[in-house]
């Protein structure tokens, strides 16, 4: 399989901008809550990500709930719905690295509580790389939110393709588990369709 229309990129960790909402959510508190060790997890989180991504651009043919993207089928009424009207999508994969899973190792076996503080930071890192990805790759046009696999009834089985589509392994170091679980675990795929 050719890789030509893969494109990759990277982006500062300090650049990344953590969403409030999503990061009180992982941390199980109010939004306007700080403390200061929560702050510095960070900083030790930021100086362990390595945020890279990769995407690829499109046709894909939508008639009811099967959505043909040419290297997958899909049969899902959420993603038919999601990207009907759409004769173009977008595919990505996100992760902030192997670094970050081994720095959660290594709090595991000293401090929960910074573990957990740290995973819930990591977490929320994640989904602020993958809406800074989208943001970019919508810009100046009109497109749908994204949507990954594993949600809905968008087959977590389809994660395979859509890694192996993206060269994914090479690009980014992402592998998956016999259970589909992606390899660095702060890592995102998703599709974002574009609207004629």
């Amino acid at each position: 399989m050719s890789y030509a229309d893969v494109a990759v990129g990277q982006l500062c960790a300090d650049e990344l901008v953590l969403n409030p909402a999503e990061t009180a959510a992982r941390l199980g508190t109010s939004r306007d809550f700080r403390h200061k060790r929560v702050d510095e997890c960070l900083a030790v989180l930021r100086a362990n990500m390595r945020c890279r991504y990769a995407y690829a651009r499109m046709p894909v043919a939508v008639e009811g709930d099967v959505c043909d993207f040419g290297f997958m089928q899909v049969q899902s009424r959420a993603l038919g719905r999601n990207l009907g009207g759409c004769a173009e999508a977008y595919i990505f994969a996100v992760t902030l690295g192997a670094q970050v899973d081994r720095l959660l190792m290594r709090l595991a076996a000293g401090s929960q509580s910074d573990r957990f503080i740290t995973d819930a930071l990591a977490s929320s890192a994640a989904e602020s790389l993958c809406e800074c990805v989208s943001r970019q790759l919508a810009a100046g046009l009109r497109c749908r939110p994204r949507f990954s696999p594993g949600y809905g009834d968008f087959s977590i089985n389809f994660q395979p393709l859509v890694l192996d589509r993206l060269n994914a392994g090479s690009y980014l170091g992402i592998t998956l588990t016999d259970a589909l679980m992606m390899v660095p675990s702060k890592s995102i795929t998703a599709v974002m369709g574009i609207e004629i």
